[in-house]
């Protein structure tokens, strides 16, 4: 598909889609993602440091976990589900 033709299919796609109200926030989200330049991440560089510590932890055994079945059977004991 050539550009035009692209760009053709896409303002007719565009054209149908706002004539549904329920999908014009949803639409207005994605242009606002699509507009935000000042930062490549809309979560904060310490939230990355503090994953990487509780990774580095986990890797080398200083902080427990469980798996998933683990947590399966915790909750459903304790909830019934």
């Amino acid at each position: 598909m050539g550009t035009i033709e692209l760009r053709n299919n896409l303002i007719d796609r565009f054209n149908r889609l706002i004539q549904d109200d329920t999908k014009l926030v949803t639409l207005e989200g994605v242009f606002d993602s699509m507009n935000t330049f000042d930062s490549s991440s809309l979560i904060p560089e310490e939230h990355y440091k503090i994953v990487e510590e509780r990774r580095r932890k986990h890797l080398s055994g200083e902080s427990k976990g469980k798996s998933w079945e683990e947590v399966k059977k915790g909750m459903k004991d304790k909830y019934g589900f």
